[in-house]
């Protein structure tokens, strides 16, 4: 949490389009760090874990959107 406290900052303000491109270059650098024995099983082993990132992401949707909804419920107090 405390580092993306830190990169929030970086982000936060930027066109749409702009943090999706910078978030999209971060993953696909995390990707291609994981390399395998061979070809087929590096692109296995990415599609696994890309998979398993977008589950992540779809479970911190709601949780994420909970408290940006409550830190604008505050600022409307």
């Amino acid at each position: 949490m405390r580092l993306v406290m830190q990169i929030r900052p970086l982000l936060a303000g930027l066109d749409p389009g702009v943090q999706s491109a910078a978030l999209a270059d971060l993953l696909a650098m995390w990707l291609a760090g994981h390399i395998t024995d061979s070809p087929q099983s590096t692109e296995a082993f990415r599609e696994a874990l890309l998979a398993d990132h977008i589950e992540l992401v779809r479970r911190l949707v709601p949780v994420n959107e909970q408290m940006l909804l409550e830190g604008v419920r505050k600022q409307s107090s």
